[in-house]
């Protein structure tokens, strides 16, 4: 047993003697062509999106300040609730009395300086187009009141309403109290038509209309059209168009 550990030495000796070490080396200019080694399965996936990438990072104007959106209302949910009436009525050829955008859909902030269609794009990611339809304006009361009701008066266009303690002191559309009798043009998206957010407005709805336009696509037209070819800035603000004093919405 004494002799085990010298022989087991020399033969691991004898084996290193005769071990082959080879050596594999790439050459790696440290120049421009650096940058252009990319990783082929990540390129080919890039390359591959591009197409859809690209038209999302136009620009389509620009903005002084970010914007977001609260009740019961801001300047963003302002924007919101307008551009649909003005998108609708350009698209109908007729005029809109009032129109209306849930919060909900209003998904993300306006940010500051360049809007992309991106950024539209957050803002309303789903897949809702325009509606347009008659109501009575009995009906429309019942509409607006059932949101004073329940404490959440949706994002709305050419209206005033003040609400004291959960009491509507005032309901005007189109710069006048709402007439029962008359009948009045609505401008919404699809989603509010049959429930979304509590809202079933088809079971008022008379002449229903869908435009077929997207949400986000029209906003983005809108964008070009009235902020970047006339080379205007975007710049928001609230108008008191929906005042709730001593209540707090839901």
């Amino acid at each position: 047993m004494g002799k085990a550990v010298p022989l087991i030495v020399a033969l691991f000796t004898a084996t290193l003697s005769f071990a082959q070490i080879s050596y594999k080396w790439t050459a790696v200019p440290i120049d421009s062509t650096w940058d252009e080694m990319k990783d082929p399965s990540a390129t080919q996936v890039i390359e591959r999106y591009k197409p859809q990438i690209g038209p999302l990072q136009e620009i389509v104007g620009y903005t002084v300040e970010e914007y977001s959106k609260h009740r019961p209302e801001s300047a963003l949910s302002n924007l919101s609730a307008d551009m649909v009436k003005e998108i609708v009525e350009s698209e109908s050829g007729e005029k809109v009395d009032i129109a209306l955008i849930n919060f909900g859909g209003i998904r993300t902030d306006l940010p500051k300086g360049a809007v992309r269609v991106y950024d539209l794009y957050s803002i309303f990611p789903f897949e809702n187009t325009l509606v347009y339809f008659d109501i009575k304006g009995s009906d429309l009361k019942s509409v607006l009141l059932g949101m004073i009701k329940r404490g959440r008066i949706e994002a709305l266009s050419n209206v005033k309403i003040v609400v004291r303690d959960g009491v509507p002191l005032q309901l005007d559309v189109a710069g006048a109290p709402i007439d029962e009798e008359r009948t009045y043009r609505l401008a919404t998206i699809n989603f509010l038509m049959d429930g979304g957010d509590g809202l079933k407005l088809r079971n008022y709805a008379e002449n229903y209309v869908d435009t077929g336009l997207l949400l986000r696509d029209a906003f983005a037209s809108y964008f070009r059209e009235n902020f970047l070819n006339p080379g205007k800035p975007v710049r928001l603000s609230t108008d008191g168009r929906v005042t709730i004093e001593n209540h707090l919405e839901k």
